[in-house]
């Protein structure tokens, strides 16, 4: 059994100055999708590097981005299909935000009386390598897996000011396809929270 996805990949710039609170850089690339403002994000991406003028981010979509304004360039866009085969064997690449789930530390409850529950980065290799198996099990089987941590993202909190963090990991290696259906699925969605802050893109190609 075998599957093809058909995507778009564009190479973008967004100005430095845009990039300052990571919301914006999200609205950023909305931008570049204009029409149904209800419709559900149907694209993700990643930084591949940064510097005080512009970030040069990976963005994958389902949909042809098309040029808005000038906050934020499309430096090239191809289209490409992923032909995925049960028992193929794949390198992989992941920015990814591994976390859990644990009782709110300040004992708040939330709008139903029940105490809040939030997350919190997942800080060893291992927890971060089964959290990652975890994810895959049903649709592929790690060969190998190279982690590193990447710079911690901060963003503002809404009305309340507080102040959240992110903790990116970069996940490499090989994997093993056991579900193409499932994997596509992962593939078009992506892996874990955080995508509005450049987390969950998975990245295949020929081992």
């Amino acid at each position: 059994m075998f599957m093809e996805v058909t995507m778009y990949l564009s190479k973008v710039l967004v100005a430095g100055s845009f990039c300052r609170n990571p919301y914006d850089v999200h609205r950023a690339l909305w931008s570049f999708f204009p029409g149904d403002t209800e419709s559900r994000r149907d694209f993700l991406f990643r930084i591949v590097q940064a510097d005080h003028a512009w970030t040069e981010m990976l963005m994958q979509s389902t949909r042809l981005p098309e040029q808005q304004g000038d906050m934020a360039r499309i430096v090239a866009c191809k289209e490409f299909t992923l032909v995925l085969q049960a028992g193929q064997r794949l390198s992989f690449l992941i920015v990814a935000n591994p976390v859990k789930t644990i009782d709110d530390e300040g004992a708040r409850l939330d709008s139903q009386g029940r105490l809040k529950k939030c997350r919190v980065p997942l800080v060893r290799e291992v927890e971060r390598r089964e959290w990652l198996e975890r994810k895959l099990q049903k649709f592929a089987s790690l060969e190998t897996v190279i982690i590193e941590s990447g710079l911690p993202i901060r963003f503002k909190k809404g009305r309340e000011s507080r102040v959240g963090k992110i903790q990116p990991v970069k996940f490499r290696g090989v994997l093993e396809v056991k579900d193409v259906d499932g994997l596509s699925e992962i593939v078009r969605n992506g892996i874990g929270p955080a995508k509005a802050f450049g987390c969950g893109m998975l990245s295949l190609a020929r081992a």
